[in-house]
């Protein structure tokens, strides 16, 4: 049975997708994120992923398996990272190396990475 508080987290997420006329990528992403932030406890969060895997709770979709994680590890995300590229354009082919700076933020259990390409 969902909690109370999952149920207020449901109704925010589905008002905030309503207010919006049209969604981009950012926006869904911006809204999604605000929702899984608000979820207090690993029911909610849990609670939040079947709502969004399944909006219809249709007997069609099976549920999702959890997992348990140890989250006093570090994560292993290096802080910058090179990540090869292969382009392919005009009968050429090249391989290109972009290097990525990841922010990796916290909240609860769920840990929110950002990456960047580094410009120089």
């Amino acid at each position: 049975m969902p909690s109370q508080h999952f149920k207020k987290v449901k109704r925010k997420f589905i008002q905030e997708l309503k207010e919006t006329q049209n969604h981009s990528q950012m926006s869904w992403c911006h809204t999604m994120l605000r929702a899984a932030e608000r979820c207090q406890s690993d029911d909610d969060q849990k609670d939040f992923f079947r709502f969004i895997l399944n909006p219809d709770d249709s007997f069609d979709v099976q549920d999702p398996v959890f997992m348990e994680i140890d989250s006093t590890k570090d994560v292993l995300i290096d802080g910058v990272q090179q990540i090869s590229v292969k382009e392919c354009d005009d009968e050429k082919e090249r391989d290109t190396v972009v290097c990525m700076a990841n922010e990796v933020h916290t909240n609860g259990k769920t840990t929110y990475i950002k990456s960047s390409p580094i410009t120089s």
